[in-house]
């Protein structure tokens, strides 16, 4: 998934690793669907609010994989940085905002 605007971080890559492999595959087709259109309305991309629970970085934005899993990237230097992959559980958790 790396390429000149894209780069998956070590964190991002060992929670990829560690989805089932049916779920890989769907994050591999929204990550093409996204090099394609990042604002292709099935990825319901949209940029995440600072807030006090939350441990993602200011200005990351979310995409939806599945309903039931979602990847974080945050743009840094024109590179999109993924760094955090996973179910809506661990989302809401990670980012401190109780995902619809």
């Amino acid at each position: 998934m790396n390429d000149d605007d894209n780069y998956r971080t070590p964190s991002f890559n060992k929670l990829y690793f560690g989805l089932p492999g049916h779920v890989r595959k769907q994050a591999v087709d929204a990550y093409n669907l996204f090099k394609l259109n990042p604002r292709h309305p099935s990825l319901r991309s949209h940029p995440l609010k600072k807030t006090r629970l939350g441990k993602h970085e200011n200005g990351s934005i979310s995409i939806t994989i599945t309903m039931q899993y979602r990847a974080i990237f945050v743009t840094k230097n024109g590179v999109n940085l993924w760094y955090w992959i996973g179910t809506t559980d661990s989302y809401s958790a990670f980012t401190g905002i109780k995902d619809s």
